[in-house]
């Protein structure tokens, strides 16, 4: 079974005053994946303003390394998010969306026409329970939340995950990616028990989070093969029909 991470930033941000956007070079990520034994990666954007230029940066990568799977990035406030989509889609090849925040209408709509998931960031800042009217109203987008839902500080730390949780037990369409849950541990044995692994995709959110160490923590978990083989990439092969 290919491993597969569903998470990784590639790019140039737009602020320097943030070290998280600048310089994330497209051989930054082959490195990482390669130190970590896997085999492709799902990439988008770091954070801009307009994601015109930075999504078609994104296809041109794609395309010259059969490693990397290319999802656009969007935000609600660009001008014609849902027009951008469809040309990233069907003229740049990219095959997902990926948000930093909870979508509007707009966007899922044109997600649905479109066919592609949506990978967006939750916890840290944003309760996963916000998602809750998105997934039910488009129970035929599939609906990736990012970081296992995970708290930033000690009160929600454990609280959002538990909204995570209920949210993919509770729909089809919301599976739950690893990014950036590499700093607590006993979240991602919770995940397991609670969302299961049919549920649960592996993503690193490199090239800030190594993919090695994220693997390393689903490997110390020692999952059966099956379990194991679904996480590693056989959730998001299904879900990506590769």
């Amino acid at each position: 079974m290919a491993s597969i991470d569903c998470h990784m930033h590639v790019g140039r941000g737009e602020r320097l005053f943030d070290a998280m956007q600048v310089d994330c070079t497209a051989e930054r990520a082959e490195y990482l994946m390669d130190k970590a034994d896997v085999d492709k990666s799902v990439i988008f954007a770091v954070s801009y303003e307009n994601y015109c230029e930075p999504n078609r940066e994104i296809a041109e990568i794609v395309r010259s390394n059969k490693k990397f799977l290319g999802f656009a990035r969007l935000n609600n406030e660009m001008p014609g998010a849902a027009g951008h989509l469809a040309y990233c889609v069907k003229e740049l090849g990219l095959i997902g969306l990926k948000l930093g925040e909870v979508p509007t209408r707009e966007i899922m709509d044109a997600a649905r026409a479109l066919k592609v998931p949506v990978l967006a960031h939750s916890g840290m800042g944003l309760p996963p329970i916000k998602y809750e009217p998105v997934a039910g109203s488009y129970p035929d987008v599939t609906l990736i939340l990012a970081h296992l839902g995970l708290g930033m500080t000690w009160d929600d730390m454990f609280a959002h995950p538990l909204q995570a949780f209920y949210l993919a037990r509770r729909y089809k369409n919301v599976y739950l990616d690893t990014s950036a849950a590499t700093w607590v541990q006993y979240i991602l044995e919770l995940a397991v028990k609670e969302a299961g692994a049919d549920k649960l995709i592996f993503g690193s959110d490199g090239p800030w989070f190594y993919p090695s160490i994220m693997k390393a923590c689903i490997k110390d978990l020692e999952l059966n093969e099956s379990d194991e083989n679904k996480i590693m990439g056989g959730n998001i092969a299904g879900i990506l029909n590769l």
